[in-house]
């Protein structure tokens, strides 16, 4: 198993909450100070700071698997570096790219795609990297697969067969993305509905990408973006 799923770190839970909920994200998993929302395709973790705290805002990458000693087995043999980490909640897998970029994949006992979740909704997480294929080398080593195969050169985007995409961007500083979701519909009708609910919704042009873009501020003063998703390629499960 494989599946998207970043966590966003906010002080702005129950309003960020909200929001993803009135983009179409469904609540599937929840406790004190978290909660995890399914999308058509991947899912979001929500994780409660307190405001200001160095944290607050960003989104951190990570994986959804289901054993993380066949994981990691299957990691090396396809020639990813992968290590077990034994947390307070169990065991966990972390992910390292040769530009030193890492990442946890983290087991889940919560299989099924919520069916309520909005089908044309994606969970896209972004890997910023001056080494595009090497990060291609580390995606396809956890099983990700090219979102267009045979294309030239390295992939640079990728889909989770368990749901949610994959993407790697090059850039001079290695981070990770925010925030992102694609949307496999008009996102200038999206767009209204936010606005509707009470949002502040931006929509403009996507960089590097063809469609559009839906830039949504957070009280906790980040953001949530919706792309369109690419011609051919809706939402994967």
């Amino acid at each position: 198993m494989l599946r998207v799923r970043p966590t966003r770190y906010t002080s702005a839970m129950p309003e960020l909450r909200r929001l993803l909920e009135d983009v179409g994200l469904v609540v599937t998993e929840e406790g004190s100070g978290w909660a995890v929302l399914d999308a058509g395709s991947g899912r979001v973790r929500l994780r409660a700071v307190p405001a200001g705290s160095p944290g607050d805002g960003m989104t951190s990458f990570g994986v959804e698997i289901r054993e993380p000693e066949a994981f990691t087995r299957r990691t090396r043999q396809d020639g990813g570096r992968a290590s077990i980490e034994d947390a307070i909640g169990g065991l966990r897998v972390r992910i390292t790219g040769p530009d030193g970029f890492s990442f946890l994949a983290e087991p889940s006992a919560h299989g099924a795609t919520c069916a309520d979740a909005d089908r044309a909704l994606a969970v896209r997480m972004e890997w910023l990297t001056p080494d595009l294929p090497g990060a291609a080398l580390a995606l396809s080593a956890i099983g990700a697969r090219p979102r267009t195969a045979g294309a030239p050169g390295p992939a640079t985007e990728f889909t989770a067969k368990n749901g949610g995409v994959l993407a790697l961007r090059e850039a001079p500083v290695l981070r990770g993305g925010d925030l992102v979701l694609e949307y496999d519909g008009d996102v200038g009708t999206l767009a209204s509905r936010l606005a509707r609910a009470g949002w502040s919704p931006e929509v403009g042009e996507a960089q590097g990408r063809q469609g559009a873009v839906v830039r949504v501020p957070t009280p906790d003063g980040g953001e949530v973006t919706i792309l369109t998703a690419p011609p051919g390629h809706g939402v994967e499960q």
